[in-house]
This record gives C-alpha cells, structure tokens and sequence, in this order.
C-alpha cells in the first residue's frame, strides 16, 4: 500500500514539474505584470539565466535573479527581500490570477502579457521621458 501510494505521489510530481515549467517558458518569451488596487504595478522580464529585471510604477529599474521554491516562483531585485508568489501551472498569454497574502487580502493581479515589453520604454513613460534606469 506504502510503495503503491509513493509511486502515485512520484507520477503525480513528475506530472505537475512540467506544467510549471510551461508557465515559466512562457514567461520567459512574455511580460509578467503585477498590479495593485491602487494602481501601484511591476513590470518583470525574466530569462533563461536565472536574471531578471523589473520597472515598478515609480518608474525604478532593478535588475535581479529568480527561481522557484515550493511550487512558486521567486524573485530579489535590488538587493530588497525576496518575493514569491504562487505560479499556477495552466497559465499561458493573456492569463491573469489573483495572488493573496496568507489571510486572504488580495496583493496583486497578475497577468501574462504577449511579448517582451522595453522596460526602457515603461520607465520613460512613467519618468516623462527620462529613464529610471
């Protein structure tokens, strides 16, 4: 019964690692965005590497590393603590959730958009025409 049951639980992750890693390729082709109720959002790029970069809605460009801890995907910009949230295996261009602190408030939206946005771009326009980088 033991063997039976860690036999099942080995298939069932061996299934769900390369679900995740689908999110995650399409990741790295697409722009995540993170958005606040109030407004407040990041823009992240990641790469095959394990970089990262990052505009926020003040226009600030960081750059960073990421990975994946637990089932979810993580991230340090800046030096600043690491973050992560949850990464749902099904989500593809388009997608978006909902990523909530452990007592149910609502953090951010998140959605994956189509393409690598010029975060160049992202911080002038917020900057008014001078990078945040």
């Amino acid at each position: 019964m033991i063997r039976r049951f860690a036999a099942v639980l080995v298939v069932s992750l061996g299934l769900a690692a390369p679900a995740f890693a689908d999110t995650l390729g399409t990741l790295k082709e697409s722009t995540l965005i993170l958005r606040e109720e109030s407004g407040k959002f990041y823009t992240l790029l990641i790469s095959d590497a394990g970089k990262m970069e990052q505009v926020n809605s003040a226009g600030t460009w960081a750059s960073g590393n990421w990975g994946t801890q637990d089932g979810k995907f993580c991230w340090t910009a800046r030096g600043a603590a690491t973050l992560c949230i949850p990464m749902p295996a099904d989500k593809g261009v388009g997608d978006t959730w909902e990523i909530k602190s452990p007592v149910g408030k609502l953090v951010w939206v998140a959605e994956i958009q189509e393409g690598r946005a010029d975060l160049t771009t992202v911080a002038e326009a917020i900057n008014g025409g001078e990078s945040g980088q």
